[in-house]
């Protein structure tokens, strides 16, 4: 099965004006950081965009920005629809649709008692309310929901459209091979965890990652080189950045740490987050900037 969406996907931070408004304006550079890095896509309002600290008009606003300046550079756009509501993710997934997304990523809604029955029940729910792709997002460190291979395997079977996984449950490279053996070529599974497993994760058979890491050229270097078989590329350039790689992904501060990183790199013109998403202290602002002094350029990918 050949994959549309197959490649590196840019997660999209949502960016936000000392005021913590909304600056739509300066999506500009991080699309366009997306298009030159070599980037198949973008992806918008998953947890790196804080979408759970969007208002509605807010995502609004984020999807018809971000659509507008993708589409104008020939990137593909998924949009996130999570919601603790099957109600509300059905309206959500229609939203997408109709303001023109390739296809929409959805992680399950937490449940007092999780069960197989009733993911099959949410996942449907939002698979026929829309008609384009859908990305299953297993990210049990958020949703608080764990996915065995078998129900992802079912979901993708009796779903027609449940064409993606976004596969972020640690760790990820035996899922991936686990996963396989039950799906084949019928599901095509991306990383994501800032690329913390992309090496093995390819190599495993994924077809791509979705994240937000602030260095997205270095993910595609990679992807490219093990699609053309060079392997110790890819080792070479993943085994260079494993410092910031390991810095960057690290829980509660990570989203502050990509925003310095992307700042710092002329991307993002403000690095504010939403509380009550954490900031970094000083000491965290040096650690980074000693990591970040000490990493290859990127002009030598």
């Amino acid at each position: 099965m050949s994959y549309k969406l197959e490649g590196i996907h840019f997660m999209l931070p949502t960016p936000f004006g000392d005021d913590q408004s909304v600056s739509a304006q300066s999506f500009e550079p991080l699309i366009e950081l997306a298009k030159t890095s070599g980037c198949v896509g973008v992806v918008c309002l998953g947890v790196m965009g804080e979408s759970s600290r969007l208002s509605d008009t807010e995502r609004v606003l984020v999807m018809e920005t971000v659509l507008s300046m993708s589409k104008a550079r020939q990137l593909s756009v998924v949009v996130g629809v999570s919601s603790e509501s099957i109600h509300l993710v059905c309206q959500r997934a229609i939203e997408a649709e109709r303001l023109g997304a390739d296809a929409i990523m959805v992680a399950p809604s937490r449940l007092a008692k999780p069960n197989d029955a009733f993911l099959l029940q949410y996942y449907t729910a939002v698979h026929d309310s829309c008609q384009i792709p859908v990305i299953i997002q297993d990210y049990p460190a958020e949703s608080g929901i764990f996915m065995s291979p078998e129900i992802i395997a079912e979901l993708n079977a009796k779903l027609s459209r449940a064409h993606y996984l976004k596969l972020e449950d640690s760790p990820t490279p035996p899922k991936i091979t686990r996963i396989a053996n039950l799906t084949g070529d019928k599901l095509g599974i991306f990383g994501g965890l800032g690329g913390s497993f992309l090496f093995e994760e390819l190599q495993r058979g994924a077809i791509g990652t979705m994240t937000g890491f602030a260095y997205p050229e270095v993910l595609v270097a990679m992807y490219d080189s093990i699609k053309s078989g060079n392997v110790e590329r890819a080792r070479k350039i993943f085994y260079d950045w494993v410092p910031y790689i390991r810095y960057e992904n690290q829980p509660g501060i990570g989203l502050a740490i990509r925003k310095y990183a992307m700042a710092r790199r002329g991307v993002l013109s403000d690095a504010t987050v939403r509380p009550p998403t954490p900031s970094l202290d000083d000491a965290t602002v040096s650690e980074l900037n000693d990591i970040l002094n000490n990493i290859p350029s990127i002009d030598d990918l």
